[in-house]
């Protein structure tokens, strides 16, 4: 394995007089302070305003601070804020801000910083993370306190807050180039380049605590057999949720690794284009919704790494007669074509070539289109499928569902891809954004799953667990729920 080489010199020894050194005494090797991380894409962005990629809200946390922090449950907690925030009327939310936070460049992060953050995303529009803050009106500060003023009741607009800030100086641009910009996380952007992303420890940042690494270094490797290669030669140290199934019996088997898992928060989905003649029709999801058996998918697949969600029991012969009975008739033993496009990763097409398979058996050809992730999401974007693969990541407040299925939430202004509609959903999310009970919320959010389970805008297969390959020696690191790197900075080497 990779270990940090004795230096030399002519009067020390790394750090050590040589008038200290007995002849004889063994020299140990100084401790590692940088840890290799192997990444399966390339981040097209390190604006936290731009939250377009899963390997940058992995690491986002290393980078930025954020007013609110999530937690291990998922439940928003104060970050850089002093305290808990405040709503001083439904429509009025104030969060005091701790003093002595610093940018990584030496600078005092004060509430202009904050205020400037969050404006610019009302001032521009085509921020991914726009569309979750349309209910915002105003911020402005008083002193230490940023005051968040709405145009109407969002009860869960706290767990909004958990966007990274900007030196107001930078936040008014709408492109920024992060290489040694001033950040307020723990680390900083030092060095980027085609296959590497180096960041360095932020010598001002205070809050999160002391870390063994001075430097954490991220290796771009697209290609599956590539990274497994670096793994097995020591050449990363660390590796999350991208190595297939498959490899991970072989890697298991190397003396100088660890495997990982525990359980995870992200969920696999099939979604569908309701504009779409098809995957529109109630009776086609309602079909594939019953003809699908994840439990073999899972085990045969993942190896058992997935915990299944079925509300509806494996039937593939009602699903025939619901076919029957709208129309689908078999010609030739095919119903229908459908094109489902997913990610080009080995899992993935592995899982759409079974899920086509038993698909099959009910007279529905499943056409797979395999496409790097940027491509789907732009077709996604743009409506250009009738079936496509979805992750979903962890949501710290239920107003997410709003974003994904509010009816006024399709493209661009929103994540509603699949332009579900149905006003009584409408209803039941605009009821679930203003009640501050709890308890309210709860039976709101349970009528609007209900809902939803009836529509079938997604076919929720499985929770995915979390999986890492790491160097032996690395101690103190444990897995995030939903796969970010915050336990770096509580990790070191030892032997």
């Amino acid at each position: 394995m990779r270990r940090s080489p004795i230096c030399a010199g002519t009067l020390t020894l790394c750090g050590i007089a040589l008038s200290a050194v007995q002849p004889g005494s063994p020299l140990e090797a100084a401790p590692r302070t940088r840890i290799h991380v192997g990444l399966d894409n390339s981040i097209r962005s390190f604006d936290p305003r731009q939250m377009v990629d899963a390997n940058f809200r992995s690491m986002a946390d290393l980078i930025h601070c954020r007013l609110m922090n999530v937690d291990a449950e998922g439940h928003a907690v104060p970050g850089i804020a002093a305290q808990e925030p405040v709503w001083t009327s439904p429509q009025v939310l104030e969060v005091k801000l701790k003093d002595d936070v610093k940018f990584s460049d030496g600078s005092p992060l004060t509430a202009a910083d904050v205020v400037a953050t969050y404006k610019s995303l009302l001032t521009h529009a085509s921020f991914a993370e726009a569309a979750s803050f349309h209910a915002l009106s105003d911020v402005h500060a008083q002193a230490q306190t940023i005051v968040f003023t709405l145009k109407e009741a969002d009860a869960g607009f706290i767990s909004k807050l958990a966007l990274g800030i900007l030196p107001a100086k930078l936040a008014g641009q709408a492109s920024i180039d992060f290489l040694n910009a001033p950040v307020c996380g723990p680390y900083f952007i030092s060095r980027r380049d085609g296959e590497r992303i180096i960041l360095e420890k932020n010598p001002h940042e205070t809050f999160s605590g002391p870390s063994a690494f001075t430097h954490i270094e991220f290796h771009i490797a697209p290609n599956e057999k590539a990274r497994f290669a670096m793994l097995q030669k020591g050449d990363i140290d660390l590796l999350q949720n991208s190595i297939p199934a498959a490899a991970l019996k072989d890697l298991a088997k190397n003396p100088q690794l660890t495997v990982m898992k525990g359980p995870g928060l992200r969920t696999r989905s099939i979604a569908f284009n309701f504009r779409d003649p098809l995957a529109g029709n109630a009776a086609v999801r309602e079909a594939i919704a019953l003809a699908l058996d994840r439990k073999p998918i899972i085990d045969l697949v993942l190896g058992g790494l997935a915990t299944p969600v079925s509300p509806r029991p494996y039937d593939p012969g009602k699903a025939e007669k619901i076919l029957d009975e709208a129309g689908f008739k078999r010609k030739r033993g095919v119903r229908m074509e459908l094109s489902f496009k997913t990610n080009a990763d080995v899992d993935q097409i592995r899982i759409a070539k079974a899920m086509a398979a038993q698909l099959k058996k009910i007279g529905i050809r499943l056409v797979i289109e395999p496409m790097e992730s940027k491509s789907l999401d732009e077709d996604a974007a743009a409506g250009r499928l009738q079936l496509w693969s979805l992750d979903w990541t962890s949501a710290n407040d239920a107003d997410v569902l709003r974003e994904a299925f509010f009816s006024l939430n399709t493209p661009p202004r929103g994540m509603n891809r699949g332009w579900y509609n149905n006003p009584k959903l409408d209803a039941l999310l605009e009821k679930g954004k203003i009640s501050r009970s709890p308890e309210q919320r709860r039976a709101v959010y349970q009528d609007v799953q209900e809902l939803l389970d009836k529509d079938l805008p997604y076919i929720v297969l499985w929770h995915d667990d979390q999986v890492a390959v790491m160097n032996r020696e690395l101690k103190g690191y444990a897995l995030a729920a939903d796969g970010r790197y915050t336990a770096l900075r509580r990790a070191s080497f030892s032997d």
